[in-house]
């Protein structure tokens, strides 16, 4: 519906986010549910996971932490929207 927070995502969020995972090399987290919101020059998250970009679905920020944790070496971010509703 129009409040869902995959609806109200502005564009230049997702931009942003495509750009840290192929033009930083950062490892981008997010909640399924964004992947395939659409973003600028036909681009989604899923089609710059095809381009290269190193972006992983996760299912809470932990998942999101035991990433990082397991990668010291690089930026990880925890791209997501809304709220969690299901803390660990």
């Amino acid at each position: 519906g129009p409040g869902c927070p995959v609806c109200v995502l502005p564009i230049g969020r997702v931009d942003m986010a495509i750009r840290l995972a192929l033009d930083h090399g950062a490892i981008l987290c997010s909640y399924g549910d964004c992947l395939r919101v659409p973003a600028s020059d036909n681009l989604s998250l899923l089609k710059a996971k095809s381009r290269g970009g190193d972006i992983r679905m996760v299912y809470s920020a932990a998942d999101a932490l035991k990433i990082a944790r397991e990668n010291p070496g690089k930026q990880v971010v925890f791209f997501a929207i809304g709220f969690e509703t299901t803390p660990p």
